[in-house]
């Protein structure tokens, strides 16, 4: 499995100079399969792979981690730059393509459900589903504590009817490598604790890489819950966190101490092959075991 991140908040200070925007996007090979984890929000995911040399036609797969726009509004200008997604198929929780509206600001794809459908070949996926060879959509996160996201983020309207919206199609991927378990999330809405627990009854041992973003409620503003994620990961055997994606620019350090030194920080153009860190235009690899 190769993984590059093609949107995120921050990029390399080297060339070539990569756009960062608040939005998430990472380009994975893997086993013969070609997919994009969610697609950013203002495209620039398609110019970044273009800058590193890598092709976005022809897709077997294009996963959405959740609804929000930060992951999902890209698709728009991937289409009118005419990718071909002739045989791509759309990998979603069926609530993911509902409208979804926070703080009365339209928040979801960028068109309507029926649209959506009749753009791409929908695969619904509640349950575990497997993308390629050991590379696996969770599908529904079941919610399992009582410290992770527990309260509302925005609506999400189903059949004329608005709700508030708990983001139950928050999901993640996990991949199983010879050496653990790797975890690529885009937000965690549905919290990286119980995203790990539920991947250890679909995977077995767990490896964390993604933007887990909300750790705990409020988790930039509420230090105890946040420490309280990160012990929980630091308890899982050979666990490395790699955050991304709206942190705050101290978590990624409390994740390196909380990891003793394991938790690494990623940007647009870092990338992930088996358990060695790289970057495509300037080799430079890491191993994240300690």
């Amino acid at each position: 499995m190769k993984l590059t991140i093609l949107s995120e908040n921050n990029t390399h200070t080297r060339e070539p100079y990569l756009m960062g925007e608040p939005g998430f996007c990472c380009y994975i090979e893997c086993s013969g399969k070609r997919l994009i984890l969610d697609s950013g929000y203002h495209g620039i995911a398609l110019k970044n792979a273009a800058m590193l040399g890598i092709d976005l036609n022809g897709l077997d797969y294009i996963a959405i981690s959740h609804g929000h726009d930060d992951h999902t509004h890209g698709l728009l200008p991937l289409l009118e730059a005419g990718l071909d997604v002739t045989h791509t198929k759309l990998v979603a929780h069926p609530k993911a393509l509902k409208r979804k509206v926070v703080d009365g600001v339209e928040s979801g794809f960028p068109w309507p459900e029926e649209e959506i459908r009749s753009r791409f070949d929908i695969l619904e996926a509640k349950e575990p589903v497997e993308l390629a060879e050991n590379l696996w959509y969770l599908g529904q996160i079941p919610r399992t504590n009582n410290f992770e996201n527990q309260k509302p983020v925005g609506f999400v309207v189903e059949d004329g009817t608005e709700e508030e919206d708990y983001l139950l199609d928050d999901t993640a991927l996990a991949y199983r490598a010879k050496d653990g378990v790797f975890i690529i999330t885009g937000c965690s809405h549905s919290g990286i604790v119980n995203i790990c627990e539920y991947a250890k009854t679909v995977l077995g041992e767990e490896r964390l890489l993604g933007g887990h973003r909300r750790l705990p409620p409020a988790a930039a503003r509420n230090a105890a819950g946040r420490d309280h994620t990160l012990f929980r990961e630091r308890k899982a055997r050979k666990t490395v966190s790699l955050p991304l994606h709206l942190h705050a620019l101290q978590v990624p350090h409390r994740a390196a101490a909380a990891h003793r030194g394991r938790g690494r920080r990623v940007r647009t153009g870092s990338g992930i092959e088996r358990k060695r860190e790289f970057r495509r235009t300037v080799p430079r690899k890491l191993s994240f075991c300690a």
